[in-house]
């Protein structure tokens, strides 16, 4: 059954809808109705397009973790949709269910309230622009790396209270030369330390923004890292 809530974006609609027969992970069927999110794709959408959301379900169908959201099936003839998972309470990048479960989904391109904050390269998928790496923005290369760049641009939000956009004083055409200064090794200008921020901090976000993906610390080295500083606090 179809509920009122309809999110619209740069790829296509989200409906919420309750579902029967939910499995859990454990590979059971729940008795009770569920929330699901039903997203379909643009009608008009182009052949490229259409192979993109085809590939972003296989790749999000073969992933399995409680702090993702899952998919649940799949429409494969038009019109293209998907269902996943849905909880609560959230704003569409972070999904928030009882006891304060978290879960990530990819509905952020979906949401017309976030469309402002993804770029469109000719040719590419929308990208978050102010908060990829420039090889991702520019050379449509993703890794670790790439993400790590962008969990200092998340972990730099958290010190504002995600009231600033990143680079706020940028328009998208300022920030694209922005990265395009980064990869020619011109000068680049890192986000400032907000207030509040403490400067070792500050400085693993730094080491985040190097142009030199493999210059960036890993994941592993940040949650070392993090594991560390938590440990100064208890003490």
């Amino acid at each position: 059954m179809l509920r009122s809530f309809k999110a619209c974006g740069a790829r296509g609609e989200v409906y919420i809808a309750e579902a029967d027969g939910v499995p859990e992970y454990s590979g059971t069927i729940t008795s009770e109705k569920r929330l699901v999110a039903v997203k379909f794709l643009c009608h008009d959408a182009t052949l490229k397009e259409r192979e993109e959301f085809e590939r972003d379900v296989r790749i999000l169908a073969a992933l399995s973790s409680p702090y993702l959201a899952r998919v649940l099936g799949a429409c494969r003839t038009p019109p293209l949709a998907v269902v996943l998972e849905y909880l609560e309470l959230g704003d569409l990048n972070c999904l928030i269910g009882k006891s304060y479960q978290v879960k990530i989904s990819d509905f952020g391109t979906d949401n017309e309230a976030y469309a402002c904050d993804y770029h469109k390269a000719e040719g590419r998928i929308p990208l978050p622009l102010r908060w990829a790496a420039w090889e991702s923005v520019l050379r449509g290369e993703y890794s670790t790396r790439s993400d790590v760049w962008a969990y200092a641009v998340t972990l730099h939000e958290l010190f504002t209270l995600c009231r600033r956009r990143p680079y706020d004083h940028l328009t998208d055409t300022e920030n694209l030369s922005h990265l395009q200064a980064a990869a020619s090794e011109e000068l680049f200008e890192c986000i400032a330390r907000p207030a509040g921020c403490p400067r070792d901090l500050y400085e693993l976000m730094l080491a985040c923004w190097r142009r030199d993906d493999l210059q960036r610390p890993s994941f592993g080295d940040i949650h070392l890292f993090l594991q560390r500083r938590s440990l100064d606090y208890g003490t």
